[in-house]
C-alpha cells in the first residue's frame, strides 16, 4: 500500500495495525518521534512521505508504549535473551537505524483502536478520504433508520471519516517546504 492508501484505510477502519519490527516476533505500532518543525526534514530527505497520523508521547505513554532503546548488539543480545527485542534497535556494524527517534506501541495483530488524534498528515492539499456511511434516513421524511432494512427510500448518509472531522489536518506543501495547518472540519 502507499502511505496515501494506508492512511485511507486507518482513516476509514479507526484502528493502526501492528506488525512486528526489524528484527523482533512481537508486533507493535512503529512511530517516528519528530516535533513539527523537524517534520519538514524527514520528508525532505525521502525516508518517509508526508502521510500518517500524529499522536503525542503522553497518548503513547498511557497505552503503555515507550520509547525504543538504541543499543550495542552485546545489550541488544540481552534485549532478546528477555523477549524484549521489540523494544531495542541495535546499534553495531550495519545499523542504519541511527537517524531515527522511534517508539513503539506493542500489540496484537489486530492492532489499536484509534479514539483521537492530534493530527493527520497529508501530502495534497486537494485529497480527502473516502466518505463513510454515518446513519441512514428516510428519503422521504428525514427521519432516522436503522439502516437498509427492505425500504426502498431509506438511503445512507456520508460524511468524511470522524477522525477527519474531529483532528488537525497538516499539509506538507512541497513547494514552500512546510507544512500547513488546518483545525478540526476545517477540510472537511
Amino acid at each position: 500500500m502507499t502511505g496515501q492508501q494506508r492512511l485511507e484505510r486507518i482513516l476509514h477502519e479507526e484502528r493502526i495495525r501492528a506488525f512486528a519490527p526489524f528484527g523482533a516476533t512481537k508486533a507493535c505500532v512503529c512511530f517516528s518521534e519528530s516535533p513539527p518543525d523537524h517534520l519538514g526534514h524527514l520528508i525532505q530527505t525521502g525516508r518517509f512521505s508526508p502521510w500518517g497520523i500524529v499522536t503525542s508521547r503522553a497518548t503513547l505513554l498511557k497505552r503503555r508504549g515507550g520509547a525504543v532503546a538504541y543499543v550495542p548488539d552485546a545489550v541488544y543480545a540481552e534485549f532478546r535473551k528477555a523477549g524484549l527485542e521489540h523494544w531495542a534497535v541495535r546499534t553495531g556494524n550495519g545499523s542504519v537505524w541511527m537517524h531515527e527517534r522511534e517508539w513503539r506501541l506493542p500489540s496484537s495483530g489486530e492492532g489499536r483502536r484509534i479514539g483521537a488524534l492530534r493530527a493527520i498528515l497529508v501530502g495534497d492539499a486537494s485529497w480527502r478520504p473516502a466518505p463513510v456511511v454515518t446513519e441512514w434516513r428516510n428519503g422521504l421524511t428525514g427521519e432516522r433508520s436503522p439502516g437498509p432494512d427492505g425500504d426502498p427510500f431509506t438511503e445512507p448518509v456520508e460524511e468524511p471519516p470522524r477522525l477527519w472531522r474531529e483532528s488537525e489536518v497538516w499539509v506538507w506543501n512541497a513547494v514552500d517546504e512546510q507544512l500547513v495547518k488546518y483545525p478540526p472540519g476545517a477540510l472537511c
